[in-house]
């Protein structure tokens, strides 16, 4: 389960490489007139945020609460983060020497998690006339 989980992650990690590299600030603060609408910053700092909570959880092997550790939030820091936070998730699972069915849930959460934000982040950029990369699939 951990590697096709784990495949699955980096095909949607990299999605969010390829989205953050057509980021500007004014497409991260944009807003749409929809009730409790997130920006794409806010979507994108809680993404982070998760990955960098799940790792810790993975190597844990339980939950351990969310924090995110951006404190910046331009598009440059967002590339970063991005990047970092998929690459302490992938080195983690990989990390992992006795794996069992609560990291399998860990990950599969997460999975859940990036796909979740993934829809969303696709009608926000659609709302605002905004385009996506040919790596967001459900576009």
């Amino acid at each position: 389960m951990r590697d096709l989980i784990l495949e699955n992650l980096k095909t949607r990690f990299a999605a969010y490489d390829d989205l953050a590299l057509e980021l500007d600030d004014t497409a991260l603060d944009a807003r749409i007139d929809v009730p409790k609408h997130k920006s794409l910053k806010e979507h994108l700092w809680c993404v982070v945020g998760a990955r960098e909570s799940y790792a810790k959880a993975l190597k844990a092997g339980a939950w351990q609460g969310f924090a995110c550790s951006m404190t910046a939030l331009s598009t440059d820091d967002f590339k970063t983060a991005l990047k970092s936070s998929a690459v302490g998730v992938v080195n983690t699972a990989n990390a992992v020497q006795d794996w069992t069915e609560e990291h399998d849930r860990l990950l599969a959460t997460l999975s859940e998690h990036e796909v979740m934000h993934e829809g969303q982040i696709i009608r926000h950029v659609y709302a605002v006339n905004g385009g996506l990369p040919p790596s967001w699939k459900w576009a």
